[in-house]
């Protein structure tokens, strides 16, 4: 067999030489992220932490009419113990008796801090995040979603725990409740990717994140760098903006299981979809350039690899065991990594829609986002 492939492999033209190192190339390009990228978080452990090792939380909750949700979640995150810590909730402007029920809660829980906007303004978010870290006491802070009822000590206790004395930044794991809906299965898939990505791309030195929720890190480096500054004015991304700036791999520790993990309670369609990819482009624009780099050399592989096999299947017609071995090689250990990865994030009936997304979406994202750069570019010579 093996003699065979190699006769074979000596009569091939230079044309069809050219199409199998290529696609080899490619090939070895697609199995080397594998093994260091997403295949480093199923083999990352979390350093050991001292139970007496707990740093002072700040959790920030931003609100705009969100009466149900804070009844729901406040509650919960009041009431734990063992663990120095406040939450401070931003009302921002709201229309419903979100304020009065947290007026309600401050009576009744002494670790709440409230304020509020008093008015309608542009960029409201983003001011009531700096409202919330100028209030909060704590140096370590985090952002909390109001519509996560799912609090838990064993949460708080690992948010708390940071064994890296260099640590800036905590990050930890955020999806949104299993519906029986097209387009939560759709929102969570594609949330769970840009996640994963975040996470090995920290890993291997070139850091950046797509949420900042659930990330706890020091507030002094946020002050320290002016606050959002330029990007205040940034409609689709908020602290990961300033996140970007200081997170490196040597500052920022994992934590990336069912335990530290957060669900909200959510109903998404197809806009809250769109949303997330936009916010993913413009936060990869704000990146430094070699990462932007990297980052396109990855997706570009991501679209011309499945292209690249066929066309080697199709003109090495008599290295096809060695090319089908490859690639099923490949893809073997990419379905592997996605299962160990879903559960321990606890990701429900996302298995094989995952793997067809995988395959599909980097070409509709190849489309999204030339068509949203278009946009862009458009809107800023009209304004010019």
């Amino acid at each position: 067999m093996i003699q065979e492939q190699i006769a074979i492999f000596n009569t091939l033209t230079t044309i069809q030489l050219a199409v199998l190192v290529i696609a080899v190339f490619i090939w070895l390009l697609r199995f080397l992220y594998l093994c260091f990228f997403p295949l480093r978080i199923v083999f990352y452990k979390k350093p050991a932490t001292s139970e007496n090792k707990k740093s002072a939380l700040s959790i920030l909750v931003i609100v705009r009419n969100d009466e149900e949700n804070i009844r729901a979640t406040l509650p919960h995150l009041l009431t734990m113990e063992g663990v120095d810590y406040e939450v401070v909730a931003v009302d921002d402007f709201s229309q419903d008796s979100t304020l009065s029920v947290l007026g309600l809660f401050k009576q009744r829980y002494e670790k709440l801090k409230i304020t509020s906007l008093s008015q309608e303004t542009r960029y409201s978010e983003k001011l009531s995040q700096n409202i919330a870290l100028k209030l909060a006491q704590n140096e370590w802070v985090l952002i909390y979603p109001a519509c996560a009822p799912n609090s838990s000590q064993s949460w708080l206790d690992q948010m708390c725990s940071v064994a890296n004395e260099q640590a800036l930044v905590k990050v930890s794991y955020t999806t949104i409740a299993y519906q029986k809906s097209w387009y939560n299965k759709l929102y969570r898939i594609e949330n769970f990717f840009q996640q994963i990505r975040s996470a090995s791309y920290i890993m291997n030195g070139a850091a950046f994140l797509y949420n900042e929720e659930n990330v706890a890190f020091k507030k002094s480096e946020y002050f320290s760098r002016g606050g959002f500054g330029a990007s205040v004015s940034e409609p689709y991304a908020n602290l990961e903006l300033v996140l970007n700036r200081f997170i490196k791999k040597k500052n920022t520790e994992l934590s990336l299981g069912k335990e530290s993990s957060i669900v909200k309670n959510v109903s998404v369609g197809w806009h809250e979809i769109d949303e997330l990819l936009r916010k993913s482009i413009r936060i990869e624009k704000k990146l430094k350039k070699w990462k932007q780099f990297v980052l396109a050399v990855d997706r570009l592989m991501e679209v011309v690899y499945p292209f690249i096999a066929a066309i080697a299947l199709l003109m090495v017609v008599g290295l096809w065991p060695l090319i089908l071995a490859l690639v099923v090689l490949k893809e073997l250990a990419y379905v592997v990594i996605i299962k160990i990865l879903q559960n321990r994030l606890n990701e429900r009936k996302l298995f094989i829609t995952s793997l067809v997304f995988s395959l599909v979406m980097p070409y509709y994202k190849f489309i999204h986002r030339w068509h949203f750069n278009r946009k862009g570019r458009n809107k800023w010579k009209n304004k010019g």
